[in-house]
């Protein structure tokens, strides 16, 4: 097959999209079939602009999809892949598969960010709605998480147009290692220590600042509890901030990590911790679940895989003094079995090889639907 990949990121500049299309275009290349790829950043189409995109967020985004519109069309491609797609002006494939990772809606009705934000995210879920209802049927979706499909059910999508496909990880690359006291000198972590880790943009809607602020009654209680915090993002000053204000000593900022590195993070880690206020799903908890680290996450619908996975802890984060107790006696127990099933879990539902054979099936119906 000949499919052509859209999407407003793709590395080297991308987030969860472009990196589950890169891993998805990768595995289907893999298997023969060739991928034609249109985002800001290119691979083999360059359209829109990245910068934009940054600057000005759903106004970038709109730009992308307004110059696919106006320069693509499905001739010579067997199905077309649109990750999120924002159509003011007609959509011109009629063999399309869309991908929903997340929605303005459900940011909106979640209320991710500063108050100062909301009137933004609004507008944009109101964007949203008149685009996506303007899409041609019956054009399938699929969401990468359950809670996702009940979003787009609220903006006017017929329940029975969606599918759900999980994200996925590269358990190859992604597992437990036995040098662990190697790894964890070269980045400068305890060799001694239990380390929890965090790994992710430092964005409202992931609540780093309540993280500290959870962390600080756990250091307060177990002397032995490191937590290590990667990545970037524009609250990271502020939770360094946060951090020294609480005079946390076990607290440590790895700053950007290269993908190349980040296998050996996580395997040199004891466990994984989110307390994201919203998520679509998230590629960093099936990468710390392939590398056999039992989860401590909070307690919301985008994040239940823990749940169905048995590898870990949801904490509702309304009481930290509560919740901190609760992590701190799930230290103490025996969490091996929680890292197997883990692991399990992914080499079961979640690796990359298994993901992008359910989306082959979505292009072949939507090719397959187009000819006939």
């Amino acid at each position: 097959m000949h499919i052509l990949v859209l999407a407003t990121e793709y590395p080297p500049h991308a987030a969860g999209i472009g990196n589950v299309a890169c891993s998805v275009v990768q595995q289907l290349e893999r298997m023969g079939h060739r991928c034609t790829v249109g985002s800001p950043s290119g691979r083999d189409i360059r359209l829109g602009s990245h910068d934009l995109i940054k600057r000005t967020g759903i106004l970038g985004m709109l730009h992308f999809w307004l110059q696919v519109s106006r320069h693509l069309n499905d001739d010579g491609y067997d199905a077309v892949w649109i990750h999120h797609p924002l159509f003011l002006e007609k959509m011109p494939f009629g063999n399309a598969v869309f991908t929903m990772h997340t929605t303005y809606h459900g940011e909106y009705a979640n209320r991710v960010g500063s108050p100062i934000l909301w009137p933004y995210k609004k507008l944009s879920s109101i964007i949203e709605r008149i685009c996506l209802r303007k899409l041609k049927a019956p054009s399938p979706f699929t969401v990468v998480d359950p809670s996702i499909c009940h979003e787009l059910g609220g903006v006017g999508i017929q329940r029975d147009l969606i599918r759900c496909i999980p994200n996925g990880v590269d358990s190859d690359i992604y597992k437990p290692d036995s040098k662990k006291a190697e790894i964890r000198a070269r980045f400068g972590l305890p060799e001694e220590d239990k380390i929890i880790l965090s790994l992710g943009r430092l964005t409202p809607q992931k609540r780093p600042e309540l993280l500290i602020d959870l962390y600080s009654h756990i250091e307060k209680r177990s002397g032995n509890v490191t937590l290590a915090i990667a990545g970037t993002g524009e609250l990271l000053e502020s939770v360094k901030g946060r951090a020294r204000s609480r005079g946390l000593e076990r607290v440590f900022f790895l700053g950007y990590i290269p993908e190349a590195d980040k296998p050996g993070l996580y395997a040199c880690a004891d466990y994984y911790i989110m307390t994201s206020q919203y998520e679509g799903q998230p590629l960093s908890l099936l990468e710390a679940m392939a590398s056999g680290l039992p989860c401590i996450v909070s307690d919301i619908p985008n994040l239940r895989v823990v749940r169905d996975a048995c590898c870990g802890i949801t904490i509702s984060l309304e009481d930290l003094n509560r919740d901190s107790e609760v992590i701190i006696s799930y230290l103490q127990g025996d969490t091996f079995p929680d890292s197997v099933r883990a692991r399990e879990y992914v080499l079961q539902h979640c690796d990359w090889r298994l993901i992008a054979e359910r989306y082959l099936k979505m292009f072949e119906q939507a090719a397959h639907g187009r000819s006939g």
